[in-house]
């Protein structure tokens, strides 16, 4: 009997379908298809990306240790000249390398296992070079056109390839691994990376323009007085505050904004009983103050979390010129002092073996996670 009723069901069913087809055939002059099976498509999450694990440090085989020395080495100008006469004077010799020099330098730094860093990470104590490598800090005084400076080409500023500027970036191009940077220390008291020249491709750029477009290629600015003033021969703050503060009251009506974060002492020297204003100060309302300063040193800075570290004290080590001397770049190059500073990779930790545990002031690590190894 239920066999029978579904038979009549199956039969009704395939009548109203049959009458369906007339009914659009009749009305729309198009014949009905019949519906298709869609299968209902199974809900799916979200992809969520998984963020890559932070490969674990081998340190044997990277043997970091932060608390080693950093070497911020000190330049000053460059020449084309690789063999400059005796018409030259002694110091100009002693601070002066050749374009050729420069670049021969960061080859074999780059093969010694160095990397570029900059002044502030080494001020925050955040070094982001790779783990197992060296970082070195570059600085340059003066503001000189050698060290950089623009030329105009097809009406468009460019960087003068005979200037320092221009040698670091064929490397960096060449080596991307090894990093840019660098810290140009200037007096704006005077027109900072120009210098009229009697012969060759004239200078380009007003002072804006320059420090702008050197700032942009990602290198940075510090404070080395307004007008080159030898601290020493300051009576009063107000002679200190005046040159500090001016050099930075003049930057920010050149490059909105920027801050100095770094001091270089002209001549390397400084007066104690003001030294106060030479770290901080106000002048004409604008408030300067510097997070480190710099001294014309003669070995390498150590490391930001040593017991003895101070921040207004950093050594530099002066770049070999012409006229090579002891205790210059070469010669600590050659002769390297125990420790020398290994980064671990990681900015947010500080790796030392435990035979240096002790060159850790653990009130110097600014809540960065602490490894011995």
């Amino acid at each position: 009997m239920k066999m029978r009723r579904l038979a009549i069901l199956l039969v009704l069913l395939a009548l109203v379908a049959g009458l369906e087809v007339v009914i659009m055939t009749r009305f729309t002059g198009q014949t009905a298809s019949a519906p298709q099976a869609t299968a209902t498509p199974i809900p799916t999450a979200e992809p969520t990306e998984t963020p890559t694990p932070t490969p674990e440090l081998d340190l044997e085989a990277a043997k970091p240790n932060e608390a080693g020395e950093i070497p911020i080495v000190m330049f000053h100008a460059f020449v084309e000249e690789t063999d400059p006469d005796d018409s030259y004077s002694a110091d100009f010799k002693r601070y002066t390398q050749s374009f050729t020099y420069l670049k021969d330098l960061l080859g074999r730094l780059y093969d010694m296992g160095y990397r570029m860093s900059t002044m502030n990470d080494f001020l925050n104590n955040e070094i982001k070079v790779e783990a197992g490598y060296k970082p070195v800090i570059f600085t340059f005084d003066d503001g000189t056109a050698s060290q950089f400076s623009l030329i105009e080409q097809n009406g468009e500023l460019v960087v003068n390839p005979q200037c320092a500027v221009a040698v670091l970036l064929d490397f960096y191009k060449e080596h991307p691994d090894f990093g840019l940077g660098g810290t140009f220390y200037v007096n704006l008291g005077a027109s900072p990376f120009y210098e009229e020249r009697t012969s060759g491709t004239p200078l380009a750029g007003t002072a804006q323009e320059r420090l702008q477009y050197l700032i942009d290629l990602g290198f940075e600015v510090g404070n080395h007085t307004y007008s080159h003033y030898s601290l020493p021969d300051a009576t009063d703050a107000e002679t200190v505050m005046r040159e500090v503060g001016k050099n930075q009251q003049a930057m920010y009506e050149l490059v909105d904004g920027y801050t100095f974060t770094s001091f270089s002492l002209p001549f390397g020297s400084t007066t104690p009983e003001l030294f106060e204003y030479v770290k901080g100060g106000v002048y004409e309302g604008v408030e300067y103050k510097n997070l480190g300063i710099v001294e014309v040193g003669w070995d390498p800075a150590i490391s930001p979390v040593n017991p003895d570290y101070d921040p207004y004290s950093i050594h530099r080590i002066r770049g070999t010129g012409f006229l090579a001397e002891d205790c210059d770049f070469e010669w600590w190059l050659r002769n390297p002092r125990d420790p020398i500073y290994v980064s671990d990779g990681d900015p947010n930790t500080i790796t030392v073996p435990e035979a240096y545990r002790s060159l850790v002031d653990d009130s110097k690590l600014g809540g960065k996670q602490l490894r011995v190894y």
